[in-house]
């Protein structure tokens, strides 16, 4: 049965008329043994208190804990997703990088190869035109020569007690017959040297479009 302090105070003991303790004394010691039960009990209230708080903090803690490690599991989770997703991207730049340099690089083969094969009919129609525009040099030297001569050999000298006429003379008649076969060369000459003419112009825009893609 629990003894209070109060109950320490009220105790009241019978009288005895021999044999007994001191009364004072007793009800002194009584009052000692009922502060200290009181100071017992104040202290152990409070310890109480005390663990009671500490309870709850600890409560508290195990909370901020529980929270703190859902966060790092959420943040490591994120950081796991954000790492694949960074990986991923890289993996499909490198990979459009590489598709985009391959791709590249077979149209400049393309190009390399349309402009040797350009160059290289070009330079074929270049040699099929060169006896012929040797040819027409020739034929070009020949009727100069003619020219030179038929211009020579005309004599412009008008006669003594003659009226200057017209000439009429052979070798002046042969002149325009020359200037004919001149024309004649030069019209030769024309599609050999519009040919040249469009593969130079060729030539050029391709030159010009070479390293020109979509």
């Amino acid at each position: 049965m629990a003894i209070s302090p109060m109950d320490i105070h009220l105790k009241e003991f019978s009288v005895v008329s021999t044999g007994g303790y001191d009364r004072q004394e007793v009800d002194s010691f009584l009052d000692s043994v009922a502060d200290e039960l009181e100071r017992l009990e104040n202290r152990n209230k409070e310890l109480e208190d005390l663990i009671a708080r500490m309870h709850q903090k600890v409560s508290q803690f195990d909370e901020m804990q529980k929270t703190l490690q859902t966060a790092l599991t959420n943040a490591q989770k994120s950081a796991g997703n954000i790492l694949q997703e960074a990986r991923g991207q890289a993996a499909a730049i490198i990979k459009k990088a590489q598709e985009r340099s391959e791709r590249i690089v077979k149209e400049m083969e393309r190009e390399r190869e349309r402009i040797i094969s350009s160059v290289a009919s070009i330079r074929e129609q270049i040699m099929d035109q060169i006896p012929r525009m040797r040819e027409l040099l020739e034929k070009s030297r020949q009727l100069l020569g003619e020219y030179e001569e038929c211009t020579l050999k005309a004599d412009i000298s008008p006669e003594p007690g003659t009226t200057v006429e017209e000439p009429e003379t052979a070798g002046e008649e042969e002149v325009p017959a020359v200037s004919e076969q001149a024309a004649a060369v030069e019209e030769e000459a024309a599609p050999a040297g519009e040919a040249a003419e469009a593969a130079s112009t060729e030539a050029s825009g391709e030159e010009k479009e070479k390293y020109v893609w979509d």
